[in-house]
């Protein structure tokens, strides 16, 4: 579970510095989850559940975020 959060935080990291695009945020994260989901013990799916919960609301802020700033430059820009 360790490696699977420590995954998802680099991919999380690069989608808040802009070096990655949303598809590709998501990517990850699915890719991240494909490699975990073999190894996960029964009594560790609340864990993941918690972990992709957070992942979650870390991107959708963001891309809120995003898009926001989106409207308020097009408002400056008219």
């Amino acid at each position: 579970m360790e490696v699977y959060k420590a995954e998802t935080r680099r991919v999380i990291r690069r989608f808040l510095s802009h070096r990655l695009g949303f598809a590709n945020t998501i990517a990850g994260l699915d890719a991240a989850l494909a490699r975990v989901i073999p190894r996960l013990k029964p009594g560790q799916l609340d864990e993941l559940r918690a972990i992709m919960l957070a992942n979650n609301e870390m991107v959708m802020a963001e891309m809120h975020r995003r898009a926001s700033l989106r409207k308020q430059n097009a408002a400056t820009a008219s």
